[in-house]
């Protein structure tokens, strides 16, 4: 007799993570999902999605301090600096628009 198929999981976890507004401003912070991965290279990566106003912020780095670090610069920018509030060069997929940046 073969062995018994895997049976899939009925549930999935998800992964939180905080991201806030520069490094100390923790009054402007957002909650988005994060996953592990490992590269075709057999590396660790971490990825990271979350909602800041009205667009959202993807992110992917070697671990998660690294990423922290950079989402809560990409924040600032995006909260402080208007990051993406003038139309710049853009793709359009799927009726929305992603801008390169």
């Amino acid at each position: 007799m073969g062995e018994k198929p895997k049976k899939k999981e009925e549930f999935e976890l998800t992964e939180l993570f905080l991201i806030k507004a520069g490094k100390t401003d923790w009054s402007r912070t957002f909650i988005g999902s994060i996953k592990r991965e490992t590269s075709d290279e057999g590396e660790p990566v971490v990825r990271m999605n979350v909602i800041v106003e009205e667009g959202m912020i993807v992110g992917m780095a070697r671990n998660q301090d690294e990423l922290g670090a950079n989402l809560d610069d990409v924040c600032l920018m995006k909260l402080d600096f208007g990051l993406h509030s003038k139309d710049g060069p853009k793709s359009t997929i799927f009726d929305s628009d992603f801008y390169h940046n």
